[in-house]
């Protein structure tokens, strides 16, 4: 290998630099600033997506920067970011094939509603793992939220790696939207 590694022999330090990072599985790429700050936990899927290293350091984006400005509302109009200031956001994974989100998706659903019965300014919006726009389409029926086009779906897996979604269903709350 061309960078330096620990010896093998030096088992504590390994086991020591495992549990500062969380290491749960190999390999894994944890990659630190000058100053040791972590820049990125998941530095294996960042040289797997950029294997020409023009990302480099492969500092992870603001969630500005991954949430993009446009979505979609059931009627298929765009809703823009600045359409939702003032309001409370998050963004739903999910998926039509998942028993848990099946199960899931209605109760969020019935709490949606109530906080939009009590005036409260809260939006979700639902980022897709269905297999296909056909499947995405006969889900996002059930849902009275705003989507990402299905189209869209680098953003959604930018989105994904941005909050470390390993799992759906899984609900992140962003918190309010302010104007920026």
């Amino acid at each position: 290998m061309p960078w330096l590694a620990l010896p093998y022999a030096d088992r504590d330090r390994k086991a020591s630099l495992s549990k500062k990072f969380k290491v749960s599985g190999i390999p894994t790429l944890v990659i630190l600033d000058p100053s040791g700050n972590v820049i990125t936990k998941d530095g294996r899927t960042q040289i797997d997506g950029d294997p020409e290293g023009a990302n480099f350091p492969w500092v992870p984006p603001e969630v500005k920067d991954v949430l993009g400005t446009e979505f979609m509302s059931k009627e298929g109009k765009t809703v823009t970011l600045a359409e939702l200031e003032g309001h409370h956001i998050a963004v739903y994974f999910s998926a039509h094939w998942c028993p848990p989100c099946k199960t899931f998706t209605p109760n969020l659903g019935k709490v949606y509603s109530k906080l939009k019965e009590k005036g409260v300014k809260f939006e979700i919006i639902f980022a897709s793992s269905d297999k296909n726009e056909a499947e995405f389409n006969e889900y996002y029926k059930e849902m009275p939220w705003l989507a990402l086009p299905y189209v869209d779906r680098e953003r959604k897996l930018k989105l994904s790696q941005k909050f470390g979604v390993t799992g759906i269903p899984c609900l992140v709350v962003l918190g309010l939207i302010l104007r920026s």
